[in-house]
């Protein structure tokens, strides 16, 4: 039977590093990863516009590894948490399917997923919603609407020191050779003075290279700190629910920890 390692994101929680480093590696007989963008054009994205290709990814009797932030839904729906996660996951229950899922503290997430919307979007000021829905919200959502299928998480948070690690996680043990490491890290966001800036795109979507140049001239630094809207009272809750939330999600998911077994169960 078709196995699935389906990583889905979410946003802004160094999903493009994870592909990025996956496309270099090479795998174990059996294991075979899909660059993002023949992912998205030759089954993601039509199943998320409820027209799927031929399911081709079924006639493999072997270890897919898949990942696609956008099978969750837009940055819109990152700034509301994600409502109807499964939406598209649905399709692919007929295969052997294990959902993996990155979290992220819901201030530097939320305002992340914001910055990333300016890119293809006009520009709209940053709601500052403190977050109806969190994260056990989307996983309880994933597990009823998935039966029996296995969930795991970690947390952005360990990524930067243990991306190996978990990348070895994700994909069950399957690589073989890790590739060069990356020399930096892709998208790494705004300063707070440049999404001032990015308000000049209020009535049409950017260009991409207007975007980079605003990007260049107020870097994310010393002078110019990165984007983060919250005030320091708000930013205290955000992180307090979110030290909550992951005791939660223990007893809902199996969650990585720095140390643990490089496979999942």
């Amino acid at each position: 039977m078709t196995r699935i390692n389906f990583h889905i994101g979410a946003h802004k929680t160094a999903s493009t590093h994870l592909q990025m480093t996956l496309a270099k590696c090479t795998f174990r007989p059996g294991v075979r990863y899909v660059p993002l963008n023949r992912l998205r054009t030759m089954l993601t994205s039509p199943v998320r516009k409820k027209r799927p290709h031929l399911p081709w990814h079924r006639w493999y009797n072997g270890t897919w590894l898949f990942s696609d932030e956008n099978i969750l839904g837009t940055t819109a729906n990152a700034l509301r948490m994600y409502p109807d996660p499964a939406h598209a996951l649905r399709y692919f229950r007929d295969c052997e399917l294990r959902v993996f899922l990155c979290v992220r503290c819901y201030d530097t997430f939320l305002a992340s997923a914001y910055g990333e919307r300016l890119w293809r979007h006009p520009y709209q000021p940053f709601a500052g919603d403190l977050p109806v829905r969190r994260w056990p919200d989307i996983v309880r959502e994933l597990k009823n609407a998935l039966s029996g299928t296995p969930i795991h998480i970690w947390r952005y948070e360990d990524y930067r020191e243990h991306a190996r690690a978990i990348t070895r996680f994700y994909a069950d043990d399957g690589i073989e050779e890790f590739g060069e490491p990356l020399q930096h890290h892709p998208k790494s966001g705004f300063s707070g003075r440049a999404v001032e800036e990015m308000s000049r795109f209020k009535r049409r979507r950017p260009i991409k290279y207007e975007v980079l140049r605003i990007r260049a001239e107020f870097p994310i630094g010393p002078r110019y700190p990165r984007f983060n809207p919250w005030t320091e009272r708000q930013k205290t809750y955000l992180r307090k629910i979110y030290a909550h939330d992951l005791m939660v999600l223990e007893d809902m998911a199996a969650v990585w920890k720095p140390g643990a077994a490089l496979c999942p169960d």
